[in-house]
């Protein structure tokens, strides 16, 4: 079924939409991308593009409460949601092909239509204060926020996606509509159908699209797509190299990380194969040397983000306090040996690494919502579709050359950045390590 999935790009009333038929699936993925996120906030507005994700289930012109909202949808027995990255936001309905219309019409509502009434986002303020008390509560989740504002140099990277009280606070119907009209104009979003065979070859499908955003704004949109070069920065790092936050923990969460690749680089499938042998799996280096052979933590993992000039290389991990310092030097030495080829990758563990990307990525195709966002989201940020053979193929041409170059390249000479949160008062031990 994977080989034989097709895709195409169409266009309606200025609207792209990225079709994709999957054999043998009778589900479809309604998925909108917007081509925007945090990281293109100003300072007085940060956390709106997820505030706005949370506001298009409150009420639209035809759906006009949130309790009508979700019986709309549950009624047909679909799944919805949405999520806010920084660089992009997106919202879905995944239901059964017989249900296209319903779904596009409710999807389409939620984002041409909001009703944006302020006493619904007063309400919500609140809700999302909670969600900020409950991830700064969460030192697995805050370590990343902490990281990023320790490693990045401008607002637009740095500041963490759902803002903070005092912008949330903030907020009323007017900055929602400035903001609609800044970046939810048709262009500057992408909608993707991905399932059902059948149903998105059916010539009956482009009608449903035609009818479902061809609704009226309740204001001016944007009216192309959003140029976002001037928000990019040349130099995105600063030299800050540690934060040690303390929080009276049973267990040390902590991330480190060197600068990584931009979401462009023709060395993805390079870096995609080096995280997997790293960290990627419970046969990684990372996993095996500080969990199975130490006993230093209960999760660890490579972590690889990219964006649009930039991105991140790294490693996270929940470890016992006690033995902080010792689980850290043992995965910056894990990066440093294979870096140096001191400890160089083996045949073994590429071909383990590229079966377990064949194979974890071969799973996910078997879900539309994972294809329409596989699609999707490289269409709307890089405007090339990119099937799962062709990813797959370039995956299998990664040589150990290729490993250990772009290891050394990445790790060889650049010192690791690192954030903590855990009992500690003391910040030079940690330092000393980063040396």
């Amino acid at each position: 079924m994977i080989g034989m999935v097709k895709y195409e790009l169409e266009n309606h009333n200025g609207l792209p939409v990225l079709l994709i038929k999957m054999p043998g699936v009778k589900s479809v993925t309604s998925l909108i991308l917007a081509n925007t996120g945090s990281r293109f906030e100003q300072p007085e507005q940060a956390g709106i593009a997820h505030f706005f994700e949370h506001m298009v289930f409150k009420g639209t012109a035809k759906y006009a409460t949130p309790q009508k909202i979700a019986s709309t949808i549950d009624a047909i027995g679909a799944e919805f949601n949405a999520f806010t990255s920084k660089e992009y936001t997106g919202y879905y309905i995944k239901s059964a092909g017989n249900h296209l219309r319903k779904a596009l019409d409710v999807l389409s509502d939620m984002i041409l239509q909001p009703a944006l009434r302020q006493t619904d986002i007063d309400r919500e303020k609140g809700v999302i204060i909670e969600e900020i008390n409950m991830y700064r509560d969460n030192p697995m989740y805050n370590v990343g926020n902490l990281f990023e504002q320790l490693v990045y140099q401008d607002f637009g990277l740095k500041h963490d996606i759902i803002g903070t009280k005092e912008t949330v606070s903030s907020l009323t119907t007017d900055h929602f509509k400035q903001f609609l009209a800044e970046w939810y104009g048709l262009p500057n979003l992408l909608l993707i159908l991905a399932g059902d065979d059948n149903l998105l070859s059916n010539s009956g499908t482009n009608q449903l699209i035609q009818e479902a955003f061809t609704k009226q704004t309740n204001q001016p949109r944007m009216a192309a797509k959003a140029k976002v070069d001037s928000y990019l920065s040349s130099s995105p790092f600063n030299t800050n190299q540690l934060h040690v936050e303390k929080k009276e923990t049973e267990q040390a969460h902590l991330i480190i990380g060197w600068p990584g690749l931009p979401r462009a680089t023709e060395f993805r499938p390079v870096l995609s194969v080096l995280g997997t042998v790293l960290g990627g799996n419970m046969s990684s280096r990372l996993f095996s040397e500080v969990r199975e052979k130490r006993g230093l933590c209960y999760y660890i993992r490579s972590d690889v983000d990219y964006y649009h000039e930039t991105g991140l290389v790294g490693a996270s991990a929940g470890v016992d306090p006690k033995r902080v310092y010792e689980a850290i030097k043992v995965i910056i030495n894990e990066f440093n040996q294979l870096a140096t080829a001191s400890k160089p990758a083996t045949a073994g563990e590429l071909k383990r690494a590229k079966e377990y990307i064949r194979g974890t990525m071969t799973l996910s195709f078997e879900n539309s919502k994972s294809v329409a966002q596989h699609f999707g989201i490289r269409q709307l940020l890089l405007n090339q579709v990119e099937s799962l053979e062709e990813t797959l193929a370039k995956i299998d041409q990664v040589s150990l050359d290729d490993l250990h170059q772009l290891a050394k390249q990445l790790f060889v000479g650049q010192k690791p950045k690192l954030a903590v949160i855990g009992p500690f008062e003391d910040k030079a031990k940690f330092a000393e390590l980063l040396k």
